[in-house]
């Protein structure tokens, strides 16, 4: 009889290069005892912070070792405990003993441990740390999946929270530090991870270091495998004397190699992991190990910081035994006072920051991150990733001032992300002509949309108010005819729906709320208002032409034939085998249908049939619109977080231009009129883009 069960095999790929992101290493150990139940425990640390050279204090860099020997000597502690109570009690003790040292260094730590043992892994992280799982074709990232892997908090410390999940034959992982480097290169690492072996994965990597010196990455790449062993029957062997135990036999081959990758394929490492500085570093592939060193003994004392000597104590002492003239103490006292006037402003500027400020300053730190990963992006044409890193980090600003205030410094960080935004889309100031003023009395105006030589606006009314004790009955909403001069033709109310889009027709005003399902139409000649429900999937987005609805499913397209005459019959618009692109965002029609997806594929249909598809260089964000008109042979993108305006070809996806709008008030709405006019809605005005 056989036991059957599944085990790790590791490999280490740890690749030095720039030391300006502080040093990284990666620890694999395995239970030595006769048990299997606690499995592999897997540590992978970076530690960014200056050493001091001083022999009473410590470098930061030995973190890394002290965490992965103590999470290792707890986790293995009690072999009877199950692997998830023995790595929860591993991270609640190296949180007990390192707790006042994360506090007071100057230091950013990142670090992950995780265990594997037989189908269970439990992973938890301090910092950056990424875990991908390869299973049946596809890349799933471990700690943003809430379906196969569930979060438990453990403690409102360090490593609060654990990552559990179930893991089968067949799997691989990758687990890696997400350096400048390797982040720049993600879409390309996650890729060879699917498709290639462990050294096939790990040749890729070290061919990457011979071109690029800079790129640094510490990754363990681990295959999931069954693995068989007989079941002992009757009386057990006894176990020998210490003295007849045969030694562990060591094999080593070394090979040059110009990057500096070690590599080992093993379960266990040695943990003397101390930084040096070798001129002809190589890597080395360990077939067999022997026993690891005992680890080492940890030191409360190391960590008790206020016993220690001061820093300057020395420095103090030596100036006070000085015998040196009245004039030189006069220079030597006033250095010392320049010094503290120095630090005063420094803690007050840095340290004693009120916690909006300091939430503010973290966003902005992490966008100038992230405007030197756009750059990189930049430099391997991955023109959508760097896009949408300068994106997300504008918007991520904006949020932050809204609720912590502004600050000179999130201005000038705003201002080096437009700047590179501006640079890359070769964009040119756009003007704003001809506004024509909405009435404020009328209520703020959300939506537009062009029909002949007029504009209709929907506009939210005044909120009820409370005022001494009396509430008002508020404003209602309405939708206002507007002329060519700016006169209010028309006002009707609008009840029961609170629509997200509008859309025109020669007879007809469509306003359509996604959420609610609801349509709601105007006759323009009979100013008469019929609202009806239609059912269908959750719409992403949808588009009304010649007074029929088109909608944006997140698998597919459906239609509804004469929606603005009050039909609700919903329809597959796809032919049947048809697939829909994937990531589908926005919907422009004009008798063909045109699908941009979040990553800038541009797809054309054709009753029902995918035509064409096309690689752009844009992507749209959240408040995006797509517009065009039957016989432009252009479409537009209004991205209204950036106030951006991409013209781009139908049938090829080449921006043609890229239109910047300097407004001081965002973007709310935007309509396309038949003869390709641009006009936008902005600050409860409309205005003509030229």
């Amino acid at each position: 009889m056989e036991k059957v069960f599944i085990n790790p095999v590791a490999k280490e790929i740890l690749i030095k290069g720039n030391a300006k992101e502080g040093p990284v290493d990666l620890f694999s150990y395995d239970n030595n005892t006769n048990s299997q139940a606690l499995g592999n425990l897997f540590v992978i640390g970076n530690i960014q912070g200056r050493t001091i050279e001083n022999s009473d204090d410590i470098d930061v860099g030995y973190v890394l070792n002290l965490v992965a020997s103590l999470a290792k000597r707890e986790y293995y502690s009690n072999p009877d405990a199950s692997p998830k109570d023995a790595f929860s009690g591993a991270l609640k003790k190296i949180n007990g003993v390192v707790e006042e040292f994360f506090k007071n260094k100057e230091t950013k730590i990142n670090i992950g441990i995780f265990a594997i043992a037989n189908d269970q892994i439990h992973i938890s992280k301090l910092g950056k740390f990424k875990i991908i799982l390869a299973r049946e074709g596809k890349n799933i990232d471990i700690l943003n999946n809430i379906q196969l892997f569930n979060k438990e908090t453990i403690e409102e410390k360090e490593f609060s929270n654990i990552i559990s999940g179930k893991i089968i034959e067949g799997d691989h992982i990758l687990a890696f530090y997400p350096s400048r480097s390797t982040t720049a290169r993600e879409k390309y690492i996650k890729d060879n991870f699917l498709k290639t072996t462990q050294d096939e994965f790990t040749a890729q990597l070290m061919a990457i270091k011979e071109t690029k010196p800079e790129f640094a990455c510490a990754a363990l790449h681990i295959d999931i495998q069954k693995f068989t062993e007989p079941l002992l029957v009757g009386r057990q062997a006894q176990p020998q004397p210490k003295e007849l135990q045969q030694e562990p036999v060591e094999e080593e081959t070394t090979d040059d190699l110009t990057p500096a990758v070690q590599l080992a394929n093993t379960e266990s490492k040695k943990e003397d992991t101390t930084q040096e500085k070798d001129p002809a570093p190589v890597a080395r592939t360990v077939v067999k190990l022997s026993p690891e060193p005992a680890i080492p003994k940890i030191i409360p004392s190391e960590f008790a910081r206020g016993k220690r000597e001061l820093i300057f104590s020395k420095h103090f002492r030596r100036f006070k035994n000085m015998n040196t003239s009245p004039k030189r103490k006069a220079y030597a006292m006033g250095g010392v006072a320049v010094i503290i006037l120095i630090t005063v402003f420094s803690l007050k500027s840095f340290v004693f920051v009120d916690a909006t400020t300091r939430q503010l300053n973290a966003v902005i730190t992490e966008a100038q991150t992230n405007l030197k990963l756009a750059q990189d992006k930049l430099s391997q044409s991955d023109f959508i990733g760097a896009r949408g890193l300068l994106i997300s980090s504008l918007a991520s600003i904006s949020q932050s001032e809204s609720t912590n205030g502004s600050s000179k410094k999130a201005d000038e960080t705003k201002n080096q992300l437009m700047l590179a935004l501006d640079s890359m889309d070769n964009a040119i100031d756009a003007t704003l002509t001809s506004p024509i003023d909405i009435p404020a009395d009328s209520g703020t105006a959300k939506l537009i949309t062009s029909s002949g030589t007029n504009f209709y606006a929907y506009l939210e009314g005044k909120p009820a108010q409370t005022t001494d004790g009396v509430q008002s009955s508020g404003d209602s909403n309405s939708l206002l005819k507007i002329s060519a001069d700016g006169t209010v033709a028309g006002t009707t109310q609008i009840k029961d729906i609170s629509p997200s889009a509008i859309f025109s027709s020669d007879a007809y005003i469509a306003l359509i709320d996604a959420n609610a399902k609801k349509v709601t139409s105007f006759s323009i000649s009979k100013s008469a208002l019929t609202t009806k429900e239609f059912s269908s999937d959750t719409l992403v987005n949808l588009e009304v032409y010649q007074d029929n609805l088109y909608g944006l499913t997140s698998t597919s397209i459906i239609k509804i034939t004469d929606v603005a005459l009050g039909k609700t019959d919903v329809q597959p618009w796809l032919a049947s085998g048809t697939t829909l692109v994937n990531n589908a965002s926005l919907i422009a029609v004009d008798g063909d249908i045109y699908i941009l997806s979040s990553d800038g594929v541009l797809t054309k249909y054709y009753k029902g049939k995918k035509v064409t598809d096309v690689k752009t260089v844009i992507s749209p964000d959240s408040g995006s619109m797509l517009l065009t008109t039957t016989d432009s042979p252009n479409l537009y993108l209004v991205n209204a977080s950036t106030g951006r305006i991409y013209i781009f070809a139908k049938d090829s996806g080449v921006v043609s231009k890229t239109l910047k709008i300097n407004s001081a008030q965002p973007i709310s709405s935007a309509t396309l009129s038949s003869d390709g006019t641009i006009y936008i809605l902005s600050g409860n005005k409309i205005w003509k883009v030229n």
